[in-house]
């Protein structure tokens, strides 16, 4: 695993990670490019407090819809296997190669099983009418096969030439002998077995291999320029209910002996893939470079750093509108836009595809060409944290440059967001898959409004294990709705917190209690006409409603005590079972500090707005 003090983990103990990507300026490609926001100032990495990791800031005030960078190629970037069957693009460069034709037919190869699969000259009446699909019209650029028979594809002399002269393709194709070129071969079939990011994994060493052996790169400065951010050994991040997947490894209870079975599976994965580039790529001097740590690390750097790239088919846009308004073309190719788009859904699945899926508009469906997915790791965007209120999103153009827009004004100094899941997501599935996936629980603005709300409205109606508000809780919910408390301050009347940001109540969250104060307060002046109407007389009202006031009391604690010791089952207690965001067979083992505190918090707020009990 390597000497902390010495060796590669002791380079980067040492050395701090150059962001601005000075000692790279010489190295071929995009090594420099990718650099250059943080160069040019635009950017800068940051620790905005003791207890957080680094952060993304703007270099610059921007205004909404405005560019923070643009135009940004990726360091690493890796298309998935189902896509890469239904869509081609250049090895070197990313941009799509081929013609309409190429676009239509690659889905139904990749389909068809043997020779009885439909091919495209099946689906038109004439021949030439294929070979119209190929004009300059709609033609991209030409689509050149490796010539040593990889089966990558490029789309100009150029960037095939430099394929041959940097990069991964350099040592893992063109360099290696031709008795080792199958070895490539299996190894891409074992990742796609196991783990397609292995493959990234591999095109990341074979590069840093290049540099080293063809451009005069440090070997220790090239692993870091890979590595610098968020990652953690893929051989830790194992699917087990109930946990995280960046938890550390459960010390107790029936997961251990899954955890245990699942790390031993892992790794015996890892190492056959090392054993396949150690096949390729050995030499002394890249020990630290082959190793069960480096690659594992690499991995999981991918999987908690990458970001998802969609890119739509730069022909898709302009086919459907000819389909739409040319009653003639369509008649011609729509028995070959359909089985197109039928033959695209059974070798890539849409991620989210309704079970029951309405009539969809000719144009959305039928004449759509698939488009290009991939895992990418970009520099500019690889350092930003998660908000469900992301004050930036990525776009990117047909070459896979990504470029940062504001999605409202950005002062300079502050901090830049992106959104790690949708933010359409409910809240309970938003606060799931972060936590599942990257091991936090989410507290931004729209999550403590979501929180706030969601507790207010347990005390609606009669349930006995909601919150039903108390005069004096109404009193401060409604005291909360008219005054806006100063940043990072807790709210006058709240229960005290540890938490910051828990304790401060945002616009949402007033709403919220200003339509549960309303209720609260329409119910308490009903009663209160209930009680000038009954007959008693005013004497032994007051005596009964001093009485009321002691029993109360006593009440109130008893309650508090209660619901003490029945909270300490989790918030979740007062969930259904399928509402509750960690329920699981084993219960909530393992449930990180974050997510308690949240919940503590929460459980104070409770505390301090419940209604006593009723007598009897």
């Amino acid at each position: 695993l390597g000497d902390p003090q010495k060796g590669f983990p002791g380079y980067c103990a040492r050395t701090p990670p150059d962001w601005t990507g000075e000692h790279v300026r010489r190295w071929p490609g995009r090594h420099s490019e990718v650099c250059a926001p943080f160069r040019e100032a635009c950017l800068r990495a940051a620790r905005l407090g003791e207890d957080r990791g680094r952060s993304l800031v703007s270099g610059a005030a921007v205004r909404k819809g405005e560019a923070v960078c643009q135009a940004q190629p990726p360091l690493a970037l890796h298309q998935y296997d189902e896509s890469k069957r239904i869509c081609e693009v250049c090895a070197h460069c990313n941009g799509f190669v081929g013609s309409l034709r190429s676009a239509l037919s690659r889905p139904l190869a990749a389909a068809a099983k043997g020779a009885d699969g439909l091919k495209a000259e099946d689906l038109v009446d004439e021949l030439a009418a294929l070979e119209e699909l190929e004009t300059e019209e709609w033609t991209l650029r030409p689509r050149l096969p490796c010539e040593d028979g990889c089966g990558e594809v490029f789309c100009s002399s150029e960037c095939m030439a430099a394929a041959r002269t940097e990069g991964w393709h350099r040592v893992l194709c063109t360099d290696l002998p031709a008795e080792k070129r199958r070895l490539w071969g299996l190894f891409r079939k074992h990742a796609n077995k196991h783990h397609e990011l292995f493959i990234l994994a591999a095109q990341v060493i074979a590069e840093i291999v290049c540099l080293v052996r063809h451009h005069g790169a440090d070997l220790y400065q090239a692993m870091t320029f890979f590595t610098r951010f968020a990652k953690m050994s893929w051989l830790s991040m194992l699917h087990l209910p109930s946990r995280s997947h960046t938890q550390g490894f459960p010390q107790k209870g029936p997961l251990v002996e899954m955890a245990k079975q699942k790390t031993e599976h892992r790794l015996e994965v890892v190492v056959g893939a090392l054993q396949l580039l150690v096949a390729m790529l050995w030499e002394r001097r890249f020990a630290e470079l082959l190793t069960v740590d480096f690659f594992s690390n690499l991995v999981g750097q991918f999987s908690l750093s990458n970001v998802w790239v969609q890119i739509e088919h730069p022909l898709s846009a302009r086919f459907a509108a000819k389909m739409k308004s040319d009653p003639e073309f369509r008649t011609r190719y729509a028995r070959l836009a359909e089985a197109s788009v039928a033959a695209a859904r059974k070798v890539a699945p849409p991620e989210t595809e309704d079970a029951n899926p309405g009539p969809a508009p000719e144009d959305e469906q039928t004449w759509k060409l698939p488009r290009f997915e991939a895992s990418g790791l970009y520099v500019c965007c690889a350092l930003s944290n998660h908000s469900c209120r992301p004050n930036f999103t990525m776009r990117y153009g047909d070459d896979k440059r990504a470029t940062m827009v504001a999605l409202r004004d950005i002062k300079e100094g502050e901090e830049l967001n992106l959104a790690y899941v949708s933010p359409s997501y409910e809240l309970t599935e938003r606060l799931t898959s972060l936590w599942r996936h990257w091991g936090f629980v989410c507290t931004c603005q729209k999550c403590q409004d979501e929180l706030m709300e969601r507790a207010l409205k347990l005390g609606e109606g009669a349930n006995e294990n909601g919150l039903l508000l108390s005069p004096a809780g109404a009193q401060i919910v409604a005291g909360l709705c008219h005054r806006e408390p100063p940043e990072g301050a807790a709210v006058e009347g709240a229960p005290p917190s540890p938490s910051a940001p828990s304790s401060t109540f945002r616009p949402a969250a007033r709403l919220a209690a200003a339509a549960t104060a309303k209720k609260v307060a329409d119910e308490a002046a009903a009663d209160e006409e209930d009680e000038h109407g009954s007959d008693a007389d005013e004497e032994s009202e007051e005596e009964e409603e001093e009485e009321s006031d002691d029993e109360g009391d006593d009440e109130s604690e008893d309650a508090s005590d209660d619901y003490r010791a029945a909270a300490q089952a989790g918030f979740e207690g007062n969930l259904s079972v399928a509402q509750r965001p960690y329920a699981n067979p084993l219960g909530p083992r393992g449930v990180p500090p974050s997510v308690m505190q949240l919940e503590a918090d929460l459980r104070r707020l409770m505390e301090s707005l419940q209604e006593p009990a009723p007598a009897g």
